[in-house]
Order: structure tokens, then C-alpha cells, then sequence
């Protein structure tokens, strides 16, 4: 898989949801723009001009999930840098009031054929390291730091 030419060169801001149900995370399938090996990544996707960050996760999360979030603390930033992407990810902890509806959406930017999303399940969390979860940290640390909660990060917005 090539890198989607409307990455090629920018800077991308992005907003993942780390939905947890009965002790398992919720991660979609799809290949690396790295690497092109198929990943497993918490659902997200690129800000649009305009939209904030919980507007991003809450469109995002139905657009891959069909789910209905309610986004939580920030828990993570990730900054991944290559010669081929620059992105700066946001992870809130999100909740879902049916979580069990979870199903595999689409990104409504590609067409049928050329969809990125290949599968969606709630992994346990003691089975994290047995798949190539990214970023590395979340399959490393998260089944630990899942436990504690986070304080809401005090948002400051321009006043300009």
C-alpha cells in the first residue's frame, strides 16, 4: 500500500478512540501507510478544517464503528514520524452506550473499492501483545494504565 497522496508532504493531526468493554479494546484492521502490513490500530481519523477534536472522535468513531461515543479524557499523544508520514495522534479514553453494536464502518473518503478498514473486534487486553498493535505504547502499556483514571486536561482555546 502507498501512502494516499493527500498525506504526502503535510502534517496530519488525528483523533483515536480507546473504547474499553468487559476488559477488551476496540481496534480496526487496516494497513500500515508505513509499512503496508496490516496493523491494528484504536479507530480514528484526520481532523477536518473547522472540527475540533471531539467533533473529529465522535465522527470518526460512528464513520468506522456505527457507534455513538462520548469522548473522555485525553490519555495519549503520539507523534509519528517517517519519510513517508507526519502525524500527530490524540487518544481520548471514549465511552459508548452500546458498545456491543460495534460493527465495521468505512471512510466515507475512499471509494468501495479502495477502502482502508479490513476487520473490527474488541481485543482483550491480555491478548494485546499477541497482535501488531500501534503505536507500540498502547500494546505495551495500555492493559495496565487501563485501570487508572485520568484527570480532564485543562483545554485552553485562543481568545483571539
Amino acid at each position: 500500500m502507498s501512502v494516499p497522496q493527500s498525506f504526502d508532504g503535510k502534517v496530519r493531526i488525528r483523533v483515536n478512540g480507546l473504547l474499553q468493554h468487559q476488559k477488551a479494546l476496540l481496534l480496526v484492521q487496516m494497513p500500515s501507510p508505513i509499512t503496508g502490513e496490516d496493523i491494528w490500530i484504536p479507530p480514528g481519523g484526520g481532523v477536518r478544517f473547522g472540527e475540533s477534536l471531539s467533533q473529529t472522535l465522535i465522527r470518526e468513531m460512528r464513520e468506522e464503528c456505527g457507534l455513538q461515543v462520548t469522548p473522555g479524557p485525553l490519555r495519549y499523544i503520539h507523534e509519528v514520524i517517517s519519510d513517508k508520514v507526519h502525524a500527530v495522534e490524540f487518544y481520548y479514553d471514549v465511552t459508548a452506550s452500546h458498545p456491543d453494536a460495534a460493527k465495521l464502518g468505512s471512510d466515507p473518503e475512499y471509494s468501495p473499492e479502495d477502502q482502508l478498514l479490513k476487520d473490527l473486534k474488541f481485543i482483550s487486553l491480555g491478548e494485546l501483545d499477541r497482535y501488531p498493535v500501534v503505536p507500540d505504547y498502547i500494546r505495551e502499556n495500555y492493559p495496565k494504565e487501563a485501570r487508572v483514571s485520568i484527570p480532564a486536561p485543562l483545554q485552553i482555546s485562543p481568545s483571539f
